[in-house]
């Protein structure tokens, strides 16, 4: 009898893990590749690249430009993932640079909101770009 309840409940409990994901495996792969693009871009300086991720403001100023030539990033790490539904996903990232002139290495913590959109089911950047100081 116990034994029989014990796999009842693992069988429940195998389907319910199986059939409530929020994020099919397409899904997360669409989403996986955008972060993955989108890390590369800032871990190889391509700043002109990452900015065009973001959907408010995509285009760096001249400013913004030729003020990043000055960085360049050391490591990139996704610390903390969390995908709640089809359409958000919340990612925290560290990230390690320094200024060429000073030669320090300084981290930076980012929270960065990926929407999806809804008809051309591409992932976007909903938070600031990074503010390297």
């Amino acid at each position: 009898m116990v034994k029989r309840l014990f796999k009842l409940v693992l069988v429940f409990a195998i389907f319910n893990s199986l059939f409530s994901c929020a994020i099919s495996q397409d899904e997360m792969e669409l989403l996986d590749r955008s972060t993955m693009l989108y890390e590369k871009s800032i871990r190889w300086g391509e700043f002109v690249k990452a900015k065009s991720f973001h959907k408010n403001n995509p285009v760096l100023s001249d400013l913004e430009r030729r003020r990043l030539k000055f960085y360049r990033v050391t490591a990139y790490s996704i610390l903390q993932n969390d995908t709640p539904d089809l359409h958000n996903s919340n990612v925290l990232v560290e990230i390690k640079y320094y200024k060429n002139d000073r030669q320090v290495i300084k981290s930076l913590t980012v929270k960065q909101h990926w929407k999806r959109d809804k008809d051309s089911e591409v992932w976007y950047l909903d938070s600031s770009f990074p503010k390297f100081r």
